[in-house]
């Protein structure tokens, strides 16, 4: 099967598995297999679809047990839902994570249809109690996390323990455990600082939340996300790319990187691409599609999403890109004379011909090597920078639903990670 085949069979994949409204389904089916990795998968796979459930699972962990406890009470009061509460039944006595494991799923069983919602409060508190529950096969809803400042927690600990060494344990502890379960979740879990927000606000922020009959979708959905920029400026473009990775869960796919890499492995293509390169020219669309179609459809890739810098360039590999369903575009621009300004600020290693925004210091051979990007013929480019802003609103108009454009100087990096939140969380997006 060549790759015009693959693309069409996946095409009408994904076409027939949308018209009958099977994608969260077979997207959580593939996650719980990942995350699981159960010896029978079969098995696995019947026993989760023959105990799919409606009932809404909130999870609320985190913080001190007397203030989560609050804002737990609070919203099962609000909608009626029942609550699991650690801390009330192990409160006498210190146990390990298999007795909460064989409890929560004991309680949940119990519950399982006679609520039409159920808050745990207190769990998942740690790695090995998150791979417990998915490998039941169930999916939260919501995960709320419940955060402090250090100083409050130092304080908490203080009086409840023995030593400062104590203390200290227990608040590494509690940031490595917060390390974990964000690894897990990453943007499924919302977290709220306690020591900086009120109790009624946090209640009131939850409440709107858990109305909110949208399911969170990241990780679930497997975002695909592309972002766009201007020519040769890739620094802020990176730092998006890494970003998104951490914070969605999102297999990281730089441009750069994968040509650089292709030039490393000495491949048929290498040469190719080291030449287009030296003379500073494109390289040719059908190459750079097929480097990129590799990349995203590798296993990880299509398991847990992806995030695609610099890529497309221009309306063929646009084209190219239509095919492998891009969620949302995220689209960096400025006005032309920023752009022309910092195309003239940057710097080039006469070597390779690879440019750049910042001198890389703690690379001395390259650091003596750096000249002056010289620009030879500005006419030239005011072209590109037109050109390229052509394409955006090529883009815009094409995928008007799925992008967003930022500012390349102007819009902060907190900025653009609240508006792509909203975006990912839209199930519009993903239709």
């Amino acid at each position: 099967m060549n790759t015009s085949e693959l693309v069409e069979y996946q095409q009408k994949v994904e076409a027939y598995i949308k018209e009958h409204k099977m994608t969260d389904l077979f997207e959580n089916l593939t996650r719980l297999l990942v995350l699981s990795k159960p010896q029978d998968p079969m098995s696995f796979l019947i026993d989760v679809l023959e105990n799919r459930r409606v009932q809404r699972l909130i999870l609320v962990t985190g913080v001190v047990a007397t203030t989560r406890q609050e804002i737990v009470v609070s919203l099962a009061n609000l909608f009626n839902y029942k609550v699991i509460t650690i801390e009330d039944h192990f409160k006498s006595h210190w146990v390990n994570d298999d007795q909460v494991n064989e409890y929560i799923h004991a309680e949940l069983k119990k519950t399982e249809k006679h609520f039409r919602g159920v808050i745990i409060s207190g769990y998942p508190n740690n790695i090995k109690q998150a791979y417990y529950l998915q490998s039941l096969g169930i999916l939260q809803e919501r995960f709320f996390y419940l955060e402090s400042d250090l100083d409050f927690c130092r304080q908490y600990y203080e009086q409840i323990s023995q030593s400062q060494e104590e203390v200290t344990k227990a608040l590494t502890r509690d940031r490595l455990n917060k390390k974990d379960l964000e690894y897990i979740y990453g943007s499924y879990m919302d977290i709220f600082n306690t020591s900086k927000r009120t109790k009624e606000d946090i209640i009131e922020n939850i409440k709107q939340i858990i109305r909110l009959r949208d399911r969170k979708f990241p990780p679930l959905r497997f975002p695909r996300v592309a972002i766009i920029r201007p020519p040769g400026l890739k620094e802020r473009a990176t730092q998006l790319a890494q970003i998104f990775s951490k914070r969605y869960g999102l297999v990281q796919l730089i441009t750069f990187d994968m040509i650089q890499q292709q030039i490393q492995n000495k491949g048929a293509l290498g040469p190719l691409i080291y030449n287009q390169l030296q003379k500073e020219e494109e390289i040719p669309n059908d190459i750079m599609n097929s480097i990129v179609y590799t990349e995203v459809l590798s296993t990880e890739a299509r398991t847990k999403g992806w995030v695609l810098e610099g890529f497309p360039k221009n309306e063929a590999q646009l084209k190219f890109l239509e095919a492998q369903h891009v969620n949302l575009f995220v689209v960096l621009n400025e006005d032309e004379d920023v752009l022309i300004n910092k195309s003239k600020q940057l710097k080039i290693d006469p070597v390779t011909k690879i440019k750049y925004e910042k001198v890389p210091l703690n690379n001395k051979p390259l650091l003596d090597r750096l000249q002056n990007y010289q620009i030879h013929n500005e006419q030239l480019l005011k072209s590109r920078i037109t050109k390229y802003q052509s394409f955006v609103k090529l883009i815009e108009q094409k995928f008007s639903e799925r992008v967003q454009v930022f500012k390349l100087e102007k819009d902060s990096t907190e900025n653009i990670i609240r508006v792509t939140d909203v975006f990912l969380n839209n199930p519009k997006i993903y239709n």
